[in-house]
């Protein structure tokens, strides 16, 4: 039995659109019990949907510009609307993202394409690969070529959006474009390529979709871009060129007209006689689609520096060591208050004690007897406390330092220990041999660990190498409560 799944909370999913003017946010919040009217019965979850304008200084051109006040207006909407959502898929605007679908021929492996992958990225892609972070998904299934769809967006850029999050206090499980949520959610028919025009304040973004999947993108800066008759010449262009290249004909849609795949329609709250209101919703819910996927089975791309399996494990584990942590300190504040009442009421007996030390000797009296006793009672409760307390290892403190050393390109997916004096290890993956040698450097150069040891194996293997590194502690009582 798995104690993380006893003592976290269940895993519930919002969806959050975060735009250059507002936010908005869909959650499929679980109703209390099922709903019946006119003999039509709603379906089991109730879709949740806010929107919140934001300031225009936030956020600009994708960029984020305010990352408190980003945070303070995210943590309000939270707590305003009482969200029982504990994690978030983020869908952020498409302008600072890069998209390109590569092919590769269909005799290629899944090991050699894996490769092949990273050298396309190594050589192909127009960002420093040391500055973005980027991730890939398959993009179709010909029976001669495998389309792979790579997105990379610069680190400084995502790094705003989580840090936004992280001080609202939401847990972001997956960081993804617009684009790709809105591909999620928008009805389209199957084997046809349709082409869209998505506009902003800051620019116009072109992008063709073929069965809910991105085949191509290009963002329109509005400093370069006044006019609309531009925009509509260079859609055509980019049209003509996909079809000449593709050799598939290119449907032409307005976004602001589009409608959501029929299976969402039995919501009430997207049920609308407005094609608009239905299009303005497409971003939030194809985010919150993507949080509905069952666990294990979220293979589309997420621009964090971690997966989306990898991401939610990190947050579970956050959770617990803070959930033990507030239990410990529970814990001990209750004994340190007990103590602390028994520390008065002896120091009151004494004083009472004193002011009758001119009456005669007596025999002591069965109340005080009962008194005394009680008191002795707390006391070796208070003891034996606080040396459970003071044998019970703080392990949170031995994960943060790990966590310390912990570099760009290491993944660690579990920590095993049999006892606090013993050796212990960790076990996970690293980008490429250079980042592994590097990560044992970072953990040979800390003050608290001693015989770090890597045991050399998969040595054909370049990149994505597991590895276990096994260490112990110089100082075992670093770990205990003094």
């Amino acid at each position: 039995m798995n104690i993380l799944n006893l003592l976290t909370k269940e895993k519930r999913v919002a969806g959050v659109e975060i735009s250059d003017r507002v936010i908005r946010i869909a959650y499929f919040r679980p109703r209390k019990k099922r709903l019946h009217l006119n003999k039509l019965e709603f379906p089991e979850h109730e879709l949740i949907l806010i929107e919140e304008p934001i300031g225009a200084n936030i956020i600009k051109e994708g960029v984020v510009f305010d990352k408190v006040l980003l945070g303070k207006t995210l943590k309000d909407i939270w707590s305003r609307s009482k969200l029982s959502a504990n994690y978030a898929i983020v869908s952020i605007p498409e302008d600072k993202v890069y998209s390109h679908i590569f092919s590769f021929p269909k005799t290629v492996n899944e090991t050699h394409l894996v490769e092949a992958i990273n050298l396309a990225i190594d050589f192909q892609l127009p960002l420093k690969k040391t500055d973005v972070y980027l991730g890939w998904e398959n993009a179709g299934d010909s029976h001669t070529v495998n389309d792979v769809l790579i997105s990379a967006i610069p680190k400084k850029i995502a790094d705003g959006y989580i840090d936004a999050l992280n001080s609202a206090g939401i847990k972001m499980l997956a960081l993804e474009s617009h684009i790709a949520s809105i591909a999620r959610s928008i009805k389209l028919k199957l084997g046809q390529a349709t082409l869209f025009i998505k506009k902003s304040p800051d620019g116009s973004t072109i992008f063709i979709l073929k069965d809910s999947m991105l085949r191509f993108s290009r963002t329109l800066p509005g400093n370069f871009i006044n006019e609309s008759a531009l925009v509509t010449s260079e859609a055509e262009r980019v049209k003509t060129s996909f079809e000449s290249d593709k050799r598939i004909p290119v449907v032409e849609m307005p976004l602001t007209s589009s409608t959501i795949r029929d299976e969402y329609l039995e919501y009430p709250e997207l049920n609308k006689d407005n094609p608009e209101t239905q299009a303005k919703w497409l971003i939030a819910l194809g985010a919150a689609i993507r949080g509905e996927l069952p666990k294990g089975s979220d293979n589309h791309i997420s621009l964090l520096p971690v997966g989306t399996a990898e991401a939610y494990a990190y947050q579970q584990t956050t959770t617990f060591i803070e959930l033990i942590r507030n239990i410990m300190i529970g814990v001990s504040i209750f004994f340190l208050l007990t103590f602390f009442a028994s520390y008065l009421l002896i120091f009151s007996l004494y004083q009472t004690a004193n002011k009758s030390s001119n009456l005669s000797v007596s025999p002591v009296s069965p109340e005080m007897s009962q008194k005394q006793d009680w008191i002795n009672k707390i006391n070796l409760l208070t003891s034996a406390s606080m040396s459970i307390l003071s044998s019970t290892p703080s392990w949170d403190i031995l994960l943060n330092e790990i966590n310390s050393h912990v570099i760009d390109g290491i993944i660690i997916s579990s920590f095993n220990s049999t006892s606090i004096g013993d050796q212990m290890s960790i076990v996970g993956t690293a980008r490429d041999r250079s980042v592994l040698n590097e990560f044992k450097k970072s953990l040979q150069d800390s003050t608290y660990l001693t015989s770090v040891e890597l045991p050399i194996a998969n040595l054909e293997q370049k990149t994505d190498i597991p590895f276990s590194i096994s260490f112990r502690l110089k100082d075992p009582s670093m770990l205990y409560y003094k």
